[in-house]
């Protein structure tokens, strides 16, 4: 049942809160069970699974929830930068139907990702598709979960979840961008 409404990957954390909570109002004091339920909820929030069946489209779709703020040409490329908050959709979706592979796992710290430290010692994910590249970059509350294995994907197919950090998306310039910067997008949204 709760596998419906919430990602695979934030099951365990609610168990173990909810279960700190039922714990703590029986044995301990009704103020952790509170804070306890407190984080359960808000834990349900994180992990919470909102996204709708789409129709494909033959265009590049957002693979995660978050602010643009910034769009950059680097070469021949336009490179989107995403910003990710706790308060988005943390589910990492495919942005178009292609052949997906991820490079090797960088692991690191969960710095700020304000700052020029943490672009270089946070742990940092880059997920290679045909003619783009989707680089995450972890922030201060991001917890390391693994993608799906598989190598061919669809569009808007689940591949796993993104707490918190930011996005940077690698795009060819042949591609007409349909965003602007401090525009919030959504997960499956056009680009």
């Amino acid at each position: 049942m709760i596998n419906k409404f919430v990602a695979k990957e934030g099951i365990p954390y609610i168990y173990i809160s909810f279960a700190i909570f039922i714990f703590s109002y029986l044995f301990i004091c009704d103020t952790l069970a509170v804070l306890a339920l407190f984080v359960c909820i808000f834990l349900l929030y994180i992990y919470r699974d909102n996204l709708k069946v789409k129709a494909k489209v033959d265009v590049l779709v957002s693979p995660v929830s978050g602010e643009v703020i910034a769009i950059d040409k680097v070469d021949s490329q336009n490179v989107i930068y995403l910003d990710v908050s706790l308060l988005d959709s943390h589910i990492l979706i495919a942005p178009k139907d292609s052949f997906f592979k991820e490079e090797p796992h960088r692991n690191g710290l969960n710095l700020c990702s304000d700052s020029y430290k943490a672009k270089e010692l946070n742990e940092k994910r880059v997920l290679s598709f045909d003619d783009m590249k989707v680089e995450l970059i972890s922030g201060r509350f991001n917890i390391s979960h693994p993608f799906s294995k598989e190598k061919e994907v669809s569009q808007y197919q689940k591949m796993g979840t993104f707490i918190n950090g930011i996005v940077k998306i690698y795009i060819p310039t042949s591609y007409k961008l349909n965003i602007k910067q401090g525009k919030k997008i959504k997960a499956g949204e056009v680009l």
